[in-house]
């Protein structure tokens, strides 16, 4: 009797343990496509009684996707993230810009504009009592200038547009470590209650991949189960509570500000009153923020060294032809405009040699100082603008190359995980058949000791 008892504990402990495994590969398979997820299984042991096989049990029902593996994942996305951000911004930025070339040989750049200006005013020193020439001249001068404020206003609608960026990156940011620090919660009560925590740790895995889109992070593994999350440079986000990124919008954003780190400047990013924008490099914010505060200012520059050297050495010519003191201002004399036999009229010279004089300035070498990312030099201006496009279309190009890198590096990461750790549907449903089978041997082992039992008693009777 005693050992028809012990073989019935051992089949019921195989029966249920075989039920708790066919319950967690049915899952797999239902969640196969689900975003996030890894195969769980669920372990088993021998239990032993004086020597004895009594039986087995079932522990944790885990997938344990690697610690360095998530680390690769997290670095991967916040430099892929970063990379799509900035390759996004400078496409606009380029096109903005214009091209030397277009489909009718004309060319829309600042070097276009400026060769027409130039093609003008050498027409115009041909005939310089021409009115009709003259219009022409300033004509292009004003397309030229309307080109330089149009630029300088798109600038700073990208700067205002990352700036609104940022905002909506924190907002999802702060999300996203709300949910971490939740799940945490979650996963030490599991563990405490000795319940499952893998679809939960799915799930905060899941959270910390979505938080590092936004700005780089590392996490640590507590022995409770909990993670702890930090930014790249140190700064906590989550350990026994959340701390939330804090940033302010700025809804308009003109070229005289900037970030200096002042409540006077464009807001920055902090974190429990600590100022952390200048440690922020990847990720979303991290690319913005770069955007914001540096690449976009730096074309800025550029366009505004233009525009000064223009304004002054022209006016050295004919006074007071332009006025302002940047691209965002610079403007052709409206008088002059509205009666365009004065252009020539005053300065020192005839006509024909303030003419040859303006051609002169416009085809001679200027000195520009060093602005943005182009060096101090010396050359005329239609090729000073030929500098600036050719910078700008480099760093797309860059831009471009550094993101195509990246999302092969993430895409190298995402398919190790998901090969060593997502759901193959063919090895599961043959996992479940073999499950079946052994639950029905399981079963008939306890048919069969129930029959012995009752024989057994009947005999006994």
């Amino acid at each position: 009797m005693t050992s028809l008892s012990a073989a019935a504990k051992i089949a019921s402990s195989s029966l249920a343990a075989t039920q708790v495994q066919m319950s967690v590969t049915a899952s797999n398979i239902a969640n196969a496509d689900t975003e996030g997820y890894t195969k769980k299984s669920a372990t088993t042991s021998a239990l032993t009684s004086a020597g004895t096989g009594s039986g087995v049990s079932v522990g944790d029902i885990s997938s344990g996707v690697s610690t360095l593996l998530m680390k690769q994942l997290t670095s991967a996305t916040s430099e892929t993230a970063a990379a799509e951000k900035t390759a996004d911004y400078l496409d606009q930025l380029q096109s903005a810009m214009g091209s030397t070339t277009s489909s009718d040989d004309t060319g829309t750049s600042l070097a276009n504009m400026l060769a027409n200006v130039e093609t003008a005013v050498s027409d115009l020193a041909g005939t310089p009592e021409s009115t009709s020439l003259a219009y022409s001249t300033l004509s292009a001068l004003e397309t030229l200038r309307n080109e330089l404020n149009d630029l300088s206003s798109t600038i700073q609608d990208l700067r205002s547009n990352a700036d609104s960026d940022i905002a909506t990156s924190v907002d999802a940011a702060n999300a996203a470590i709300e949910a971490i620090d939740a799940l945490n919660d979650q996963i030490v009560a599991a563990k405490a209650s000795g319940a499952s925590t893998g679809d939960l740790e799915d799930q905060r895995n899941t959270a910390l991949a979505e938080l590092s889109q936004y700005l780089g992070v590392t996490s640590f593994l507590g022995s409770d189960g909990s993670i702890k999350v930090y930014t790249t440079s140190g700064q906590v986000l989550v350990d026994s509570t959340a701390h939330s990124l804090s940033f302010d919008e700025t809804t308009t954003i003109t070229a005289s500000q900037s970030y200096d780190g002042t409540s006077s400047g464009l807001s920055g990013i902090t974190v429990d009153g600590n100022d952390i924008t200048d440690s922020i490099s990847t990720g979303t914010i991290g690319s913005l923020l770069e955007l914001r505060d540096e690449t976009l200012p730096a074309a800025q520059d550029m366009l505004d060294e233009l525009s000064e050297a223009l304004i002054t050495t022209l006016n050295a010519v004919i006074p007071d032809l332009l006025t302002g003191t940047s691209a965002s201002d610079i403007a052709v004399n409206q008088d002059m405009l509205s009666d365009p036999s004065t252009l020539l009229s005053g300065s020192s010279g005839t006509a024909a040699e303030t003419a040859e004089a303006l051609l002169d300035a416009l085809q001679g070498e200027t000195s520009f100082d060093k602005a943005g990312s182009l060096s101090a030099r010396q050359e005329d201006f239609a090729s000073y603008a030929t500098d600036i496009l050719s910078l700008i279309v480099s760093q797309s190009n860059a831009a471009d190359k550094a993101l195509e890198l990246a999302q092969t590096e993430l895409t190298t990461v995402t398919d190790t995980i998901s090969s060593t750790y997502g759901v193959n549907v063919d090895e599961e449903t043959v996992r479940l058949t073999e499950l079946e089978q052994l639950y029905s041997v399981s079963s008939q082992i306890l048919s069969i000791l129930k029959e012995m039992f009752e024989d057994l008693l009947a005999a006994v009777q």
